[in-house]
């Protein structure tokens, strides 16, 4: 069985060998912190280029869908004008499409060579596999034209039925946006929950720990991550993640507020990256359309937490 390396395949599996790599300087280093960090880059370097790739190609399709129906009204008007379905496609191959051009193009250059208009029709389908509603017109077509149907007639309805379904699916977003907006606010509001939290908790337990790690009262309760900061074995992966971010944004690890300040960033973080994700299967229908939310909600987090972090709210 011949498996197709897709430029997406090729990346993941130079993602993967990198990450291999690099987990295997981590193990050598034999530094717990050092393996841990490793890790956690290792799935971002794995996870974020397939992540790109899914929300391109999905924008892609939706272009090429929006571009569909014009290419069908065309073969109505050429097919009406006498043109057997082979020779419009042909001749319509010369209009520009947007990004459905070279789908187009590569139809007319088989067809030119002979191929039979079903096998084209077919192998155009499979390249277009992505997009439920094209694959769906396409199938209608390569049914009409062995069944001997009316060509024109069928692509005509074809066209006024994506055309409407795309006016539909643009109503339902516009209807949408103030859900859109309000999953924006939600975390703005998350954040602000996290500033009121950081002031008027973690002073009590700086307080409990006699302002450091390592007080002798309440230590264990206010920073779960003391026994952790001079390393530890797998049980201290999400402290070494804390400990990390704290050093990122110049929070003294050996802090209470450090503890927290980690927990309250990762918690920020996940909430941002899923409340995308919600955004663009309310938005747009597909969890794929939420990718660009997410990217924008997580710089949002971070930019809301460095400025937080120096002006003294959160982290001190």
């Amino acid at each position: 069985m011949r498996i197709e390396l897709t430029k997406e395949r090729k990346i993941l599996i130079i993602c993967i060998l990198i990450s291999w790599v690099l987990l295997l300087f981590g193990i050598l280093s034999g530094i717990q912190g050092v393996i841990g960090n490793i890790i956690f880059l290792s799935i971002l370097i794995i996870i974020v280029p397939q992540l790109l790739f899914s929300y391109v190609n999905y924008r892609r399709m939706k272009e090429i869908e929006l571009y569909y129906p014009n290419f069908l009204r065309d073969l109505v008007e050429a097919t009406k004008a006498g043109l057997p379905l082979h020779k419009a496609i042909i001749s319509v191959s010369r209009t520009n499409y947007g990004p459905l051009t070279k789908e187009i193009k590569k139809m007319a250059n088989q067809l030119s060579w002979n191929v039979n208009v079903i096998k084209v029709l077919e192998q155009s389908q499979k390249r277009l596999k992505k997009s439920p509603i094209l694959t769906k017109i396409i199938r209608i077509m390569i049914e009409t034209y062995k069944s001997g149907g009316s060509i024109p007639d069928t692509l005509s309805s074809l066209s006024n039925t994506l055309s409407t379904i795309q006016e539909t699916e643009k109503e339902r977003a516009s209807l949408m946006k103030q859900y859109v907006i309000a999953v924006y606010v939600i975390s703005f509001v998350f954040i602000g929950i996290i500033v009121a939290i950081n002031k008027l908790m973690v002073p009590i337990f700086e307080t409990m720990s006699g302002g450091f790690a390592g007080g002798p009262i309440g230590t264990e309760v206010a920073n779960p991550c003391t026994i952790c900061i001079y390393g530890g074995g797998l049980e201290c992966l999400p402290c070494t993640i804390y400990f990390n971010i704290c050093s990122l944004f110049g929070v003294e690890r050996i802090r209470v507020s450090c503890y927290y300040f980690g927990l309250f960033f990762c918690m920020s973080v996940v909430q941002a990256i899923t409340g995308g994700l919600i955004a663009g299967q309310i938005g747009e229908g597909s969890v794929k359309a939420g990718i660009k939310h997410s990217v924008i909600l997580f710089f949002i987090t971070f930019g809301a937490f460095f400025i937080l972090r120096h002006v003294g709210l959160i982290g001190v």
